[in-house]
């Protein structure tokens, strides 16, 4: 089965989860014999780094990447307004970017075009004048409009929550709108294959999760399990420019660190990210601003715990699936494992501050149940988040609705 996965930002080099999910996507359907070509925005944000990507990478997927500016344009925002427009969608519409996608899809066949995420509708035009017989399927990471809906209702500045609930509104309205548009929906958990359900779309829908392969430990799951006089040190590794990022670590250190550091002398909490400022959290007892790492997997395995205390946010955290599959248990909130299905002996889930600073609180008295977390978490992983199987799942799917 020949597919076209287009991509509104490079899935590789990998740097944060939508980019993982992209790429785990890219590699369950090779894994499984689909011949995959993907074709990426490049954008200030998210840029197509060539020279970071393997070869092996580069020629299996023939991965092409199209420049386009993403960045507010007021000019642009305000046409926007007075059409009704969605800017968050039109923003990410470059007419060059649709004339390479009219290239490619006319010089090869393909079954299924495969979008990945909203931001890659605007080009289900070119795609069904060059290709008309393909199966425009899209790939939804989440539900779009709620995260910005989120944005707003916590935003106190007047004028913010203004510009912020037009620009959900409008969105909302996109996103149920070009359900008429596509063919298929892929979905990466129930509870959004259920929204769109409630929506009213009939069409073929198909849910499947995020994929990991099956990982080596990671290092941090084979050395001695901490005594309970050893530093126990927590962790986060996240993308600190992305709003709920922020706010769920703003949380985590003004509700639970405080009793977790007063109740313990040998508890640490390591930070790092992308857009991490540098003097964030500085004067905070055992708290460590690394700023952005060089290598995320290496930081990762010199921890016990990582800690992802998100508030608010759609779809699935990526991250912690990664980091279960390589043995580091994970402490969260019910909105961090939405659509995960974890249960509570796979990782620390709670969404009430008190509550996480006692489990964690138990866990370091007790660090010898680490190990029981670690082998929990894989274990849960491998049952639930097969890269290869999900791809042929999703084979099996695209081939019981593609045209022959």
């Amino acid at each position: 089965m020949r597919i076209l996965q287009i991509c509104h930002k490079p899935p590789q080099p990998s740097i944060d989860g939508g980019c993982l999910a992209m790429d785990a996507m890219t590699q369950g359907l090779i894994e499984n014999g689909a011949e995959v070509k993907v074709i990426s925005a490049s954008t200030t944000k998210h840029p197509f780094q060539v020279d970071l990507l393997e070869p092996e990478y580069i020629q299996s997927t023939g991965i092409e990447a199209v420049k386009i500016e993403t960045k507010l344009d007021f000019r642009d925002a305000y046409i926007a307004l007075l059409n009704g427009d969605s800017y968050n969608i039109s923003r990410f519409y470059a007419h060059h970017f649709a004339m390479v996608i009219k290239r490619v899809l006319s010089r090869r066949r393909y079954d299924v075009v495969h979008m990945e995420s909203l931001y890659t509708t605007p080009y289900i035009d070119v795609v069904r004048q060059h290709a008309p017989n393909a199966l425009i399927s899209l790939r939804s990471h989440n539900h779009e409009f709620q995260i910005w809906e989120q944005q707003w209702k916590a935003s106190h500045n007047p004028m913010s929550r203004l510009i912020l609930r037009h620009l959900t509104k409008t969105l909302e309205r996109y996103e149920k709108d070009i359900l008429k548009e596509v063919d298929a929906i892929v979905s990466i958990s129930g509870q959004e294959a259920k929204g769109y359900r409630d929506w009213g779309f009939d069409g073929p829908l198909h849910v499947a999760g995020f994929g990991t392969k099956k990982l080596s430990p990671a290092p941090s799951s084979t050395k001695p399990v901490p005594r309970s006089n050893s530093t126990f040190k927590l962790f986060h590794l996240g993308a600190m420019d992305w709003a709920p990022n922020r706010e769920g670590i703003d949380w985590f250190v003004e509700t639970v660190w405080p009793v977790l550091s007063k109740k313990f002398d040998h508890v640490e909490l390591h930070l790092a990210g992308k857009g991490l400022r540098p003097s964030a959290y500085l004067g905070l007892e055992r708290v460590f601003n690394h700023g952005e790492v060089p290598n995320a997997q290496e930081f990762s395995a010199q921890f016990d715990l990582l800690v992802v205390p998100l508030l608010r946010g759609a779809g699935i955290r990526v991250k912690i699936v990664e980091a279960m599959a390589k043995g580091i248990p994970v402490a969260t909130t019910l909105v961090g494992a939405s659509g995960l299905d974890m249960e509570d002996q796979e990782c620390i889930l709670h969404s009430k501050p008190e509550d996480m600073a006692q489990r964690l609180s138990d866990l370091i008295e007790s660090p010898e149940r680490l190990e029981q977390m670690r082998v929990s978490s894989i274990k849960a992983i491998e049952h639930r988040f097969d890269l290869k199987k999900i791809g042929n799942d999703l084979l099996e799917f695209y081939a019981k609705h593609v045209q022959s």
